[in-house]
């Protein structure tokens, strides 16, 4: 059987279901492979999700893989607050044991990264008592 690949990036939503109708009809087994093209847009930050990168002003930044999961974390979920029990959950996985301090620590590599000023944040805020949100105010 041979393998029919057809990139769909901006496709009309009959058309796309027209299309696999007709390779269904034609004998075929139609398998799609989603190509997430999303892209998180802050004030010049850009989170590329699909490829796990992080962009400050048009600047490639590095970052590990538990800081990516952290920002994504909170700039998929603007404005809503995250304990660090829950980022920790979210990141590590349930099942790992929750030490704060490291939050706290990956949250200060995080805003050395992407902060004008670290220890005046516009990104990524701090709720005393409580945890971390991203501000729902950058446009």
């Amino acid at each position: 059987m041979e393998l029919l690949l057809i990139k769909l990036e901006s496709i009309d939503t009959d058309f796309y279901e027209s299309l696999i109708k007709f390779i269904s009809d034609h004998g075929y087994r139609p398998k799609v492979v989603a190509h997430n093209t999303e892209i998180l847009s802050f004030n010049g930050l850009e989170i590329v999700p699909s490829k796990r990168q992080l962009f400050l002003h048009k600047k490639e930044i590095p970052m590990t893989n538990k800081e990516f999961g952290i920002l994504e974390l909170l700039a998929r979920n603007k404005g809503q607050v995250f304990s660090k029990e829950q980022i920790y959950d979210y990141v590590w996985g349930e099942g790992y044991f929750s030490d704060s301090r490291n939050i706290i620590a990956y949250i200060n590599k995080i805003r050395k990264k992407i902060e004008p000023d670290p220890a005046n944040p516009i990104y990524i805020l701090t709720i005393w008592g409580i945890g971390y949100k991203f501000n729902e105010k950058i446009k």
